[in-house]
């Protein structure tokens, strides 16, 4: 009879260790991720969320397609989840999809808000690393920031507004749309000043003012910009754009208002409109933080981190300062751009 029990005893237990194994190796099977842009059904061990600010911005498709490359190279599948008026999804929306599906790793533009803040913090008790991109929240506790830090922005921006400024008194016109304002925005905006204010000569005088604008949708930024241009009595020498968007309605409305010539446009990033205002000289300058960068870094932050348990907190990113001189080689590298990996 002992012999016996000890017999079902040693069964039991072979049976629990197969059953452990075969467990074991069922958990490990759904950390890998099957999924594919070609419907191929390609495997990825790790599975990371972009979450920009913004819908269908060409300078996040650009992001987006870096940081999709090297990850692909990093054994990773890199999901691109928006804020979407269609669906009413808000950037802490997305954090929170991102949070429940236990994603290896978040990349987001922070709006500033306690309650992504509070979401950031929440993902990374969790597990999951946050990189915060082009916009830091450094209160947060998110593991790295690519960009630029708001005293080097503003002193970029700062160096194109001297390069304009006329003889004797320059009136500069700052928009700041809902979109982009932030309390990282409002320190850009008061380095601009301070640093103008410092370089410029005693000669000049300088009147540095923000205009808000309600951007809700593009219509919304078109219209108030277009009130800009209907006084021409209070139309300044320079407006400076801090968004894509405000950048294409301001030129379009240099031309419908045909102030081409009596006002400058200090544009951000570049589109194919902003392309081509540039190489007419009709848009002295814009500014564009290196996208290539910025998406091979955030996901280099994120190996970094999971490989050794920590990361550098900061990378800092190349600007482009794109002119008539440079803007048809960016267009060419537009229209011929890298095949994915």
């Amino acid at each position: 009879m002992k012999k016996s029990t000890r017999t079902m005893f040693l069964i039991l237990s072979v049976c629990m260790v197969l059953l452990s194994c075969i467990w074991i190796y069922f958990q490990r099977s759904l950390d890998i991720i099957e999924l594919s842009d070609s419907g191929n059904g390609t495997a990825y061990k790790k599975h990371y969320v972009l979450i920009p600010d913004e819908e269908n911005s060409l300078l996040w498709e650009a992001v987006y397609e870096s940081a999709r490359n090297a990850a692909a190279e990093a054994d990773a599948y890199l999901e691109l989840i928006s804020p979407s008026e269609n669906t009413n999804y808000t950037q802490a929306d997305c954090l929170q999809i991102g949070i429940a599906s236990k994603v290896d790793g978040i990349i987001l533009k922070p709006d500033g808000s306690e309650t992504v803040r509070a979401l950031i913090d929440q993902a990374v008790e969790d597990g999951i690393p946050v990189i915060t991109v082009l916009e830091d929240d450094s209160d947060s506790q998110r593991i790295s920031f690519v960009g630029l830090n708001n005293y080097q922005m503003g002193d970029t921006y700062a160096s194109q507004v001297l390069e304009l400024l006329n003889p004797d008194t320059t009136d500069v016109m700052i928009l700041l749309s809902s979109e982009s304002r932030s309390p990282g925005t409002n320190l850009v905006y008061s380095q601009i000043v301070r640093a103008i204010e410092q370089k410029k000569s005693d000669s000049q005088t300088v009147h540095v003012s923000p205009y808000s604008i309600d951007s809700s949708t593009d219509f919304d930024t078109e219209e108030a910009i277009r009130d800009i241009f209907l006084n021409s009595e209070t139309l300044p020498d320079i407006i400076l754009c801090m968004d894509e968007v405000a950048t294409e309605c301001t030129y379009q409305a240099l031309l419908d208002y045909n102030e081409v010539g009596n006002v400058n446009i200090i544009g951000f990033y570049y589109s194919d409109l902003i392309l081509d205002a540039l190489q007419k000289g009709t848009i002295p300058v814009t500014i564009a933080l290196n996208t290539e960068e910025i998406g091979q870094y955030s996901i280099a932050a994120l190996e970094e981190y999971l490989s050794l348990g920590h990361a550098s907190s900061y990378y800092s990113v190349a600007i482009d300062i794109l002119t008539q001189k440079n803007a048809a080689s960016f267009a060419e590298q537009k229209e011929t751009p890298e095949e994915p990996s």
